[in-house]
């Protein structure tokens, strides 16, 4: 691609991603929607305009890197300490729930064993992106429970993605030992978790330093930090949002939180529409009827597997009000970036193209929901309300 051509490529997706979000922000659902239902009329299967993915494919990483670092500056590292095992317990709960459903859905379909399978894969893992963006969207982020909820969706997409790799792992032509497979993904995720335990330890003395010797290089270094911990994470195998994440964290923690997080918000703002409009690229509206029933039976199954574990553990373990655990429990509906991920990697093992169809149809559907559901909460609600003062 040429630099004119990336040029007027980023021009229309930020115009396309600007008006899908004020449209559907109008219409009282989320912007991110909006973004993504404007990277499909503007994707390559659709006609008119087409944008150049070879170039905008970097740029959306970018804004998915921006966007998970300004959500990790809110989130101090040591909130998982605090949380101890409730994240993990309401990952846990949310994949392996989805993993199976989605598996005997398969089964029912008359599928096989392998693609049954991946079809419970696709239904593992919330969109980072687009759960931690309707927290914001619906003022929840710093509710009570809000932070257990980010927490699940980080660890949620780390269980996914392992189990994908042993997946794929078993499934190629030269199947890899499952014993070898597990030892792999733990000894990675154990590496993953000395670098994060390190920069920890390390990143505020550098920052420090950097603070004396050149104060205006402090959001800098601190954006520089976040690049290369998701570029880590992403050479150990495990997504560069979850690292991206982690570097805000560690941010965080330290007394320039608040000044890095208030430089770095435009920058994500701008980068962020690049992010949600792409995945929009990667689906093809008119395979989409073709699969529609299969989506009626399957968006169910993924609202239930996700949102009930979150009711459940909100209204139980955090004593949220009720009103809140649906809003914060349907911020687990939406499927994206990784259940895409899993069904492009079922086609290349060739399971065929019926599984990403139906993943592009549970991905738009499920981005839907949250927001009916909000407003359904907040209007049983005022009824109540309106129900106590008569």
């Amino acid at each position: 691609m040429t630099a004119p051509s990336l040029l007027l490529d980023f021009a229309v997706v930020l115009i396309a991603a600007e008006i899908g979000g004020v449209v559907f922000g109008s219409l009282k659902m989320p912007r991110v929607v909006g973004m993504l239902v404007a990277g499909i009329l503007i994707g390559p299967f659709t006609p008119g305009y087409i944008v150049d993915m070879a170039g905008i494919e970097d740029l959306a990483l970018l804004g998915a890197v921006f966007l998970m670092f300004s959500v990790g500056l809110s989130f101090d590292i040591r909130t998982f300490k605090t949380l101890g095992a409730a994240p993990f317990t309401l990952a846990g709960l949310g994949v392996g729930v989805s993993l199976l459903l989605g598996f005997a859905l398969g089964i029912a379909f008359g599928w096989a064993i392998l693609p049954s399978l991946f079809l419970g894969l696709i239904l593992t893992s919330t969109s980072t992106t687009i759960g931690i963006k309707l927290l914001q969207d619906f003022g929840l982020t710093n509710s009570p429970g809000g932070d257990l909820v980010i927490a699940a969706i980080l660890v949620d997409d780390i269980i996914s993605l392992s189990l994908m790799t042993v997946m794929v792992g078993l499934a190629s032509p030269a199947a890899v030992p499952l014993s070898t497979i597990v030892v792999g993904v733990a000894a990675i995720i154990a590496l993953v978790a000395l670098l994060v335990f390190v920069s920890q330890r390390a990143f505020p003395s550098i920052l420090k330093v950097t603070e004396r010797l050149s104060p205006g290089s402090t959001v800098t270094i601190a954006v520089s930090f976040a690049l290369l911990l998701s570029f880590a994470f992403a050479v150990f195998g495990l997504p560069p949002l979850v690292g991206a994440f982690f570097a805000g964290s560690i941010v965080a923690s330290t007394e320039y939180g608040s000044r890095v997080i208030k430089n770095i918000r435009p920058v994500s703002a701008i980068f962020m529409g690049v992010f949600f409009t792409s995945i929009g690229f990667m689906i093809d509206p008119g395979k989409l009827p073709g699969v529609l029933l299969l989506a009626i039976a399957v968006v169910p199954v993924a609202v239930a597997a996700k949102i009930v574990p979150g009711f459940i553990m909100l209204r139980r373990g955090r004593g949220v009000p009720p009103n809140v655990v649906w809003r914060l429990s349907s911020v687990l509906i939406p499927r994206a970036e990784v259940s895409l991920i899993i069904a492009q990697y079922g086609l290349t093992i060739g399971i065929g193209s019926e599984l990403l169809a139906l993943t592009m149809a549970v991905v738009i559907i499920t981005a839907l929901l949250p927001a009916p559901i909000a407003w359904w909460t907040r209007r049983l609600r005022k009824q109540l309300r309106a129900s106590e003062t008569t």
